[in-house]
Parts: C-alpha cells; sequence; structure tokens
C-alpha cells in the first residue's frame, strides 16, 4: 500500500493544474490592476466634504445639472460610500451577513475552489452554464424570498442614492477641474 501513494499521478495532471493556477493567477491579477487603476481616480475626501462648496440650488434645473456634474466627477467617491453604506447596513444584520457569507462561500466552492472539477447532481454531470444558472436561480431566492438580506440591500442602495443626490445637489461644481474627464481636449 506504501509504494501505492508513490505512484505519480495521471499524465498532464500538474500542467493542468499549473494552468489553472496561471488563470486565476492572471484574473487576480486583472482585478488588482484594475482596482488600483479605478481607486487612483478618486478625488481628495477633502474637496468632497469643503464646507464652504455648498449652497441651495437656484432650481430644480440647477439641481439637476449640479448632480450630473459632481456625479462624473466623484463618481469613484460616490461608489466608495456607497458601497460602505451597505457594508454598514450588512453589518448591522448579522443573519443577513450570514446568509451573504454562506452565499459566497457556495460561489467561491463552485468557481474557484472546484473550477476544474465536474459537479454530479442526481448521476448528471452539469456543465458550467448549468452550474452558473443554478448559483444564480439559487442566489435570487436566497436573498428575494427566503430572506431578508434582499429589502436590506434595496434600503442600502437606496440610502446610497439619496446621500449622493443630496449630495450632488448641494455642492457647487464651479470649481470643479474636470481636464480629465472622457471627451475633452486640450
Amino acid at each position: 500500500l506504501s509504494s501505492m501513494a508513490a505512484l505519480p499521478s495521471a499524465p498532464g495532471a500538474g500542467a493542468s493544474q499549473s494552468l489553472e493556477a496561471l488563470a486565476q493567477s492572471a484574473w487576480a491579477s486583472k482585478i488588482k490592476d484594475a482596482s488600483s487603476s479605478l481607486l487612483n481616480e478618486r478625488k481628495p475626501w477633502t474637496e468632497l466634504l469643503d464646507k464652504n462648496s455648498f449652497a441651495k440650488p437656484e432650481s430644480l434645473t440647477e439641481a439637476s445639472s449640479r448632480v450630473r456634474k459632481n456625479l462624473a466627477y466623484f463618481k469613484v467617491n460616490y461608489g466608495i460610500g456607497v458601497v460602505s453604506i451597505v457594508t454598514l447596513c450588512l453589518v448591522t444584520s448579522p443573519v443577513s451577513l450570514a446568509v451573504v457569507f454562506a452565499l459566497g462561500a457556495m460561489w467561491t466552492y463552485l468557481f474557484v475552489v472546484a473550477a476544474g472539477q465536474p459537479l454530479v447532481v442526481g448521476g448528471r454531470q452539469l456543465s458550467d452554464r448549468e452550474k452558473l444558472m443554478g448559483a444564480s436561480g439559487v442566489t435570487v431566492l436566497v436573498v428575494f424570498f427566503l430572506s431578508s438580506v434582499g429589502s436590506l440591500l434595496l434600503y442600502a442602495l437606496g440610502l446610497g442614492a439619496v446621500a449622493v443626490g443630496l449630495h450632488g445637489a448641494l455642492r457647487i461644481p464651479d470649481d470643479l477641474f474636470t481636464d480629465d474627464a472622457p471627451g475633452i481636449t486640450a
């Protein structure tokens, strides 16, 4: 029996595993590069919260114009703020947090840990597309019908949208430098 443990695995198994590791490493590298590039676009928080730049808009047209300009300029900061609000709401609800962690564990197992392994349900091997559809279905069912996570997420996203809208409407965008905005050339 001890000699069986020394037997090499199937030919090409090591190469397949190293290709998977390379693909995951490249995927992780792309995500890291994209997120650092995105974070480099954020504006200073002192500029976002400068108390001298706030005033009541004269009209609804001016308010909507301010929201558009501020949204274009502070989009990354607003995104960070909304994600922070969603995170805070999830952390204050332990049951919802546990549900989100369980769903995250399911997705991680299916598409990261057991990525190259077939999933057999009822004697039938499922394709990657079927795994994706099944995991999506389970997620929608759990989030919106079997737990309060869906209502919590909608509440948090709504709160974030109201915060962004209020800030965008009240902040005067006259002093913003939008040279780095797309479509503007020197």
